[in-house]
């Protein structure tokens, strides 16, 4: 059998030293890393604060129907971020708002545009705003709402029933009869008037166009 002879120790007992390895590479990759860390923090910084500036603008507190004044209680302001993107009217301008009209439909929550409002009131020219008095029965069970386009149809009458758009729906007086304003053309505003001094209306509720 053979057996391996392992060389002899040095006398102190001292294992061999090695050379240090120089390290400049690792270094400088070090120092790389932090500078990036460093301009990374201040980015975020930065953006952060950018993204928290925040400025006061006009939202709706209440709902307001299209044609309808805005009056300063239907307002409120509300914080948003300056870079939302959004075309807003801001709170220092408010009173450009109070007093206009509606141009659609303003919900509660919604952040007012400057087209949202106006200053045309209606009926606009060539139009006319006619207030029919409806028994009950003759007007659907669903509410009618703002901007519901309408038939007038005449009781007794072959003719062509009138197109209209609702403005505004009344409360039901003792009779539970209902005056529901409707925008028409001017035009017809006469006959409507008439079909209602009657009490011969009724109000079909059609798609709108």
């Amino acid at each position: 059998m053979t057996s391996t002879v392992l060389p002899a120790q040095p006398a102190s007992g001292h294992a061999p030293r090695i050379p240090p390895v120089r390290r400049r590479g690792s270094t400088r990759l070090l120092l790389l890393g932090v500078v990036l860390a460093v301009l990374g923090a201040l980015s975020g910084v930065v953006l952060l604060q950018v993204s928290s500036q925040r400025e006061p603008v006009v939202v709706m507190a209440t709902t307001v129907p299209f044609g309808q004044t805005v009056a300063r209680e239907h307002l409120r302001e509300v914080a948003l971020a300056a870079d939302s993107g959004l075309t807003t009217v801001p709170w220092t301008e408010v009173d450009s708002v109070v007093g206009r009209i509606a141009t659609t439909d303003l919900l509660a929550g919604q952040a007012v545009t400057p087209d949202a409002v106006t200053t045309t009131r209606l009926p606009t020219a060539g139009n006319a705003v006619v207030g029919v008095s409806v028994q009950p029965g003759r007007l659907p069970v669903t509410p009618l709402q703002v901007r519901d386009e309408v038939l007038v149809v005449a009781i007794d009458d072959p003719g062509v029933p009138q197109r209209a758009t609702v403005l505004r729906v009344g409360e039901p007086d003792a009779a539970g009869r209902r005056t529901v304003d409707l925008l028409v053309d001017e035009g017809v505003g006469v006959e409507l008037a008439r079909i209602s001094a009657e009490d011969r209306a009724v109000l079909v509720h059609v798609a709108g166009r």
